[in-house]
């Protein structure tokens, strides 16, 4: 008899197992009938998984860790509602967390030292509610960046050990292997004429546009693929530059040039100025590793590598002029023409609601034709964190922000230096460049409930604990 009933011998117990199974079967077989494929696939794997995360929150948070580029390729569409696995792992990680937590009589917030500067900014945040041109966009994107910072409180509470902060790590670091193994696919694919429902591409990031494709792999568009990468490329170089070996060097020096390769193929502009900012303060940090002869060499080598196989590949689509045009022409064209547009129209809505602005996602329908009327490409957005604060949350909001950024840089400078773990002080070097350099991209592009940065926020302040609480972390 299987293990899993040995302690079925009563017929009972047994005929009301099979019963359940045999019933679960005909519901899933009607439901077949009815429900689309991939939508009872993903229900049935949904449950599975809720139900793994419900006995333990910490597998939710490895796998909300690794499903968090999933954004376009890994969603599902159901009355007009993107649905995203990671989203789906994220409730189930926080309702575990809370009823465990209740359970055991053991619910207590770690420290964070962002809470009373995040609850700050969601009153601001209701009180801008007032001036919205669409209330109901508003309570929208409320309800979801309230929800991604969720995830930076959950985390810290349920990743308590080094060694989870270890596992974290290497799941990300799997993520981002295969999705820019994907993104390779997605290229070629599509420079060798693959439509876009096999290559997962969407029409307007395809070779047809600029004679070559802009890689997004399983993101929703190419500058959010390379803002998530700067956090697996930071950390990655953080771990190789301070020779922490929990990966064997070769393999990191492979996922570098991996995820170096897929932010040039991005073809995005902020995110290659992000990775910059992130080498040069990684440089700044560990100079005395960086030019150690053996790393110099590796660096110069993956370097060299990384910028000849985009160049042929560039090539392969004869496009390198276009590619190279279009990188270079910064102040130009009509990208450029409206940024300034946007960010002129958003500082003209601070003036008229300078101190709690107009609300959360209150500049679209501003910009749009009518308020109330949903534009058929979508609402416009700032394309600049900054300034969308601004005019969104008004001043009071962007201090805020502004505030729990300086906390969080502040407390990983203190942890840096008072810890003793290498490896989890290396870790927070990596997270805290991540973040400056997502800061950094955000003078490009102004979403502000995008999980993968919160999740970011969520790992820093977990390491940051244990290296400020060494002998009490639990």
């Amino acid at each position: 008899m299987p293990p899993f009933l040995a302690n079925w011998q009563a017929p009972k117990k047994l005929i009301a197992f099979i019963g359940c199974c045999l019933a679960l079967a005909a519901v899933l077989g009607y439901l077949a009938a009815y429900v689309a494929w991939p939508i009872l696939l993903g229900g049935v794997v949904s449950c599975l998984l809720i139900g793994v995360i419900m006995r333990n929150p910490v597998v939710g948070a490895y796998l909300l860790i690794f499903f968090l580029p999933f954004e376009r390729i890994g969603s599902i569409d159901i009355a007009n509602v993107t649905i995203r696995i990671s989203q789906v792992i994220a409730i189930a990680t926080v309702t575990s967390w809370i009823i465990r937590g209740f359970a055991l009589n053991k619910f207590k917030l770690r420290s964070n030292p962002i809470i009373w500067p995040l609850f700050i900014f969601a009153i601001i945040n209701i009180l801008g509610i007032i001036n919205s041109p669409n209330l109901q966009r508003s309570l929208v994107v409320l309800t979801f960046t309230l929800f991604t910072i969720a995830i930076a409180i959950m985390l810290p509470n349920v990743l308590r050990h080094p060694h989870q902060i270890q596992i974290a790590i290497i799941v990300l670091c799997a993520s981002m292997a295969l999705v820019t193994l994907f993104g390779l696919y997605q290229f070629f694919g599509d420079v060798l004429g693959l439509p876009t429902s096999v290559t997962g591409l969407r029409p307007q990031y395809s070779k047809d546009i600029l004679g070559f494709p802009r890689v997004q792999a399983t993101a929703l568009e190419p500058l959010y693929f390379a803002n998530y990468l700067l956090i697996p490329l930071s950390i990655l170089l953080a771990l190789l530059l301070n020779r922490q070996r929990v990966i064997k060097p070769l393999v990191m020096i492979g996922l570098i040039a991996l995820g170096g390769l897929n932010v040039i193929l991005t073809v995005s502009r902020g995110g290659y100025i992000a990775l910059a900012v992130a080498g040069l303060v990684l440089g700044c940090i560990y100079y005395k590793e960086v030019l150690r002869p053996r790393n110099v060499l590796a660096l110069t080598i993956t370097a060299v590598v990384v910028l000849a196989l985009a160049f042929k590949f560039f090539n392969v689509a004869e496009q390198l002029e276009v590619f190279t045009k279009h990188v270079t022409n910064i102040f130009g064209g009509a990208s450029y023409v409206e940024r300034v547009e946007t960010w002129s129209l958003a500082y003209d809505i601070w003036l008229e609601h300078p101190w709690v602005g107009v609300g959360p996602g209150g500049f679209g329908p501003i910009a749009s034709f009518h308020p109330l009327i949903t534009p058929g490409t979508g609402y416009k957005i700032v394309n600049n964190e900054y300034f969308e604060l601004l005019a969104e949350t008004g001043l009071l909001g962007l201090l805020t922000f502004s505030v729990m950024v300086s906390q969080l840089l502040i407390r990983s400078y203190k942890a840096i230096q008072r810890g003793r773990d290498q490896f989890l002080k290396t870790c927070l070097v990596g997270l805290t460049v991540a973040l400056v350099a997502i800061l950094v991209q955000y003078n490009t592009f102004s979403i502000l409930y995008i999980m993968h940065i919160w999740a970011t926020i969520g790992l820093m302040i977990a390491t940051q604990n244990l290296l400020l609480h060494e002998k009490t972390a639990s």
